[in-house]
């Protein structure tokens, strides 16, 4: 009889566990979704216009210090969306590359422009983040939506790199975009993929 009702017991606070998940889960999905949404409609080409009119000029754009242009969420500047369609990623792009930015999402290398040039950009190597980014092959397309517009890349490299090899980042004469991660089981190596703009 004991036995019966700790059963019970367990079996009730297991399934309010469970709910309780589910329901944290279904939330920080649900919140993810509005964040996105909510970039995607104040990032449009329309409203970027009319807030360029109202706070800078497209010359300084890319220059202004704290730019008004970008939305925050999550405490962070949000520079834009980037999205892999070969591995269903897509996620918010943070301006900076501190542990603590990582954590939220894409971080933006502040020594790289915000749209024109080479845009890079890194992610930690998580479920939640880019632990698929290794499947990616030649031809592949990304796309990165910011406050400045939106570009379409095909993927045209996908290699390791040393850790200490920043040559990647490097400036450009034409419009791509670098994303690097770490690469599992090799902690002194990076994975990276570079996407030429598509004309």
């Amino acid at each position: 009889m004991r036995n019966k009702k700790a059963l019970k017991i367990i079996l009730i606070i297991g399934i309010i566990l469970i709910v309780c998940l589910m329901s944290v889960m279904f939330f920080l999905w649900y919140q993810r979704v509005k964040d996105i949404n909510d970039i995607y409609n104040n990032y449009e080409e329309n409203t970027i216009q009319n807030r360029l009119l109202e706070d800078i000029n497209v010359e300084n754009a890319e220059n202004t210090e704290n730019d008004t242009l970008m939305e925050i969420k999550n405490g962070e500047n949000v520079l834009g969306i980037i999205k892999i369609d070969k591995i269903s990623y897509e996620g918010l792009v943070y301006d900076g590359t501190s542990l603590d930015t990582l954590s939220k999402g894409v971080g933006h290398f502040e020594s790289s422009p915000y749209f024109e040039g080479n845009v890079c950009l890194a992610a930690h190597n998580t479920i939640n983040q880019w632990s698929k980014l290794y499947t990616v092959e030649v031809g592949d397309k990304i796309t990165y939506t910011s406050f400045l517009g939106t570009k379409e890349y095909e993927i045209s490299k996908v290699t390791e790199i040393e850790e200490t090899d920043w040559s990647m980042l490097e400036e450009t004469s034409d419009n791509r975009i670098t994303l690097i991660t770490c690469v599992r089981g090799k902690p002194s190596q990076r994975l990276c993929v570079q996407g030429l703009e598509i004309k």
